[in-house]
């Protein structure tokens, strides 16, 4: 998943497409839970440089046992291993149960189980994109464009804050890594290669890799209620 610092022009493009065909309302957005009211209080947009550098070198070890150069795919993993040491402390990480995330819309994903226990969720990559219920309007298309604009000078707080003036609703798209069972894999996939088992390694790389589950949280939610006009 590629970082973005602005929002995506395609994207953009899609929603204001299909917001135009509707001019309805959402209804009144329920209260928030005890568990959203405590994202609400960290930083989501917080990621991991540790942890996408981490799979940065775990995928190039990867190719590296395809290009048959086992070296370097020991080095790369050596480099994954002391990456996610690192990850795991540096404050990023958080907890929460599988089930409960909500993946974008429109992407394939593997389906989660019914329940499960919360487990530590590595951020290793992310992207703000337009809420669900994006209407093109001539004041948010230009809020839109002023927020790109400071997000491309790396001033975040000032394109929400332009983006909240215009009651644009704004989510965070977070790729997220399951800290233990990523760091099992890579310990197993270097065992592995200690014991000459390239093949049976690249399975267990592929299995972490694979791990990956994507998240989408409200960085701005603009409460709507029954029948309000339209924000022009």
């Amino acid at each position: 998943m590629k970082l973005s610092r602005g929002i995506v022009a395609a994207l953009l493009g899609t929603t204001m497409l299909a917001g135009a065909a509707s001019a309805q309302q959402p209804p009144a957005a329920p209260a928030p839970t005890t568990q959203q009211k405590a994202e609400a209080a960290r930083d989501f947009m917080k990621l991991s440089a540790d942890g996408a550098i981490a799979f940065r070198a775990l995928h190039m070890a990867r190719i590296a046992i395809f290009e048959a150069d086992p070296v370097a795919a020991k080095k790369l993993v050596a480099d994954t291993r002391a990456a996610l040491a690192k990850a795991k402390v540096d404050s990023t990480a958080f907890k929460k149960a599988e089930a409960e995330f909500k993946a974008p819309k429109g992407m394939n994903v593997t389906p989660a189980a019914a329940s499960g226990p919360a487990v530590a969720w590595l951020p290793i990559d992310g992207q703000l994109t337009l809420g669900e219920d994006f209407v093109a309007t001539p004041a948010k298309a230009a809020a839109v464009a002023e927020a790109n604009k400071h997000l491309g000078k790396g001033q975040r707080k000032e394109a929400i804050e332009k983006l909240k003036l215009a009651d644009v609703n704004v989510m965070f798209t977070m790729a997220l890594a399951p800290l233990d069972r990523t760091m099992a894999d890579v310990d197993m996939a270097a065992k592995l290669m200690g014991e000459g088992k390239y093949y049976e390694a690249n399975a267990a790389m592929k299995k972490a890799e694979d791990g990956v589950r994507y998240d989408s949280v409200a960085v701005i939610a603009v409460p709507q209620k029954a029948g309000a006009p339209k924000t022009q």
